[in-house]
């Protein structure tokens, strides 16, 4: 019998199964909500029942690793800096990896904004994977060529956590070529949700959407959450934040459009399956903040180590402690509780306006609650005591 996915709580659409199918009997169908699950074609599966096997959620369980070190730390160079989510780690990695001929992979947006996994060995394509992209990303056919491109090459890939765990039970050996880096992640969005949002806000400026920025710092690292850029194709520009910002609105606050895996994600907590874990370091000690964005580093294997070792030279890094990323980054150990209306929500996009829709299951009180926490937010952060 091959996998079947009857709760949808089991399947972080990770892709495993697909990719380790002999028969490429597995196709990945949207269902009504904008989420991707497996299905099997029942005449062509040879009942091998690899599938099972590879799903890190209900077959093996990929192996995992304790936290060596912590470290708050960003890049010296500025505009990587700024052009980053947090401190630029990522970037300066991927850098790494490319001058010494190397691969990197990374989520990037693809035809009409479509957030896709891609594969870069160029430092000018380093900035189509920077920045956070807050919808789940495809990563079809990834697995297959990550595997065919490592046995000659080293290559970074960087994912959520569920994501690394597919990756690396498709592997199924250690393999010393592929770096893994996964990220403090509060649960993956619906590509649906994010679709709607842009083509409200295309219709508004009569212009396809050229570019999308969320966490931009132009009001500083704290107010990123609820600012983001966006590009159009006409040249108009426009910065949304705060209540103006709707879609962030619905993710940050009423959490409508998360995938229900998140809702009880197992990959949570010190046992990481990457060799590096990145994220905000919201509440670090206020000497290592500078409201330019300050990054999480976590070294959970020697792999690790050696890769962070590689660019010590362009960062600025100090060694922290645990318990100070636990204070401020509650989804290291905690999965996102999913508002009990997001499949209604999300089935009923695209019947009106994204921000019509949006008020009436998250009324206009709810909104301003997202904003005066997000001013709570911004004031915890100053004070280094981040708590939520």
């Amino acid at each position: 019998m091959a996998i079947k996915i009857e709760d949808k709580t089991k399947c972080t659409g990770c892709t495993a199964c697909q990719a380790v199918c002999p028969v490429n009997c597995i196709t990945m169908k949207e269902d009504e909500c904008g989420f991707k699950y497996p299905i099997v074609s029942e005449e062509k599966c040879i009942a091998c029942h690899q599938c099972e096997k590879v799903c890190p959620m209900i077959g093996e369980h990929t192996h995992t690793n304790k936290p060596q070190a912590v470290y708050a730390a960003w890049s010296k160079d500025s505009d990587i800096r700024f052009e980053s989510t947090s401190g630029g780690i990522f970037s300066e990695l991927a850098n790494k990896v490319i001058l010494n001929g190397g691969f990197v992979v990374g989520a990037s947006y693809g035809e009409n904004n479509v957030i896709e996994h891609i594969i870069i060995n160029s430092i000018d394509d380093l900035k189509k994977i920077r920045q956070s992209k807050y919808a789940q990303s495809d990563v079809e056919g990834i697995y297959k060529k990550i595997k065919a491109l490592s046995k000659e090459r080293k290559l970074l890939f960087c994912g959520t956590p569920c994501q690394v765990a597919g990756l690396k039970n498709f592997l199924h050996i250690p393999n010393d070529n592929v770096i893994t880096v996964d990220f403090i992640c509060r649960g993956v969005n619906s590509p649906k949700a994010f679709q709607e949002w842009l083509r409200e806000i295309e219709k508004n400026h009569n212009s396809k959407v050229e570019r999308v920025w969320f966490k931009y710092k132009v009001h500083g690292w704290h107010n990123s959450p609820r600012c983001t850029f966006v590009q159009f194709k006409n040249g108009e520009e426009e910065i949304y934040s705060g209540k103006n910002n709707t879609f962030m609105c619905g993710y940050l606050g009423p959490n409508l459009y998360i995938r229900k895996s998140c809702g009880s994600c197992i990959f949570k907590g010190e046992e990481r399956v990457s060799d590096i874990t990145l994220g905000d370091f919201w509440g670090v000690d206020e000497k290592l903040d500078d409201n330019k964005g300050t990054s999480i580093v976590i070294v959970n294997t020697e792999q690790g180590k050696k890769m962070l070792d590689g660019i010590i030279k362009r960062i600025v890094i100090n060694k922290r402690e645990l318990n100070e990323v636990l204070k401020g980054n509650m989804c290291f150990e905690n999965s996102v509780k999913i508002n009990k209306k997001s499949e209604s929500f999300l089935c009923e996009l695209g019947t009106e306006k994204f921000s019509k829709l949006l008020s009436r299951y998250s009324s206009k009180t709810a909104l301003e609650v997202v904003e005066i926490m997000g001013e709570r937010l911004v004031k915890k952060l100053q004070k280094g005591f981040l708590r939520t």
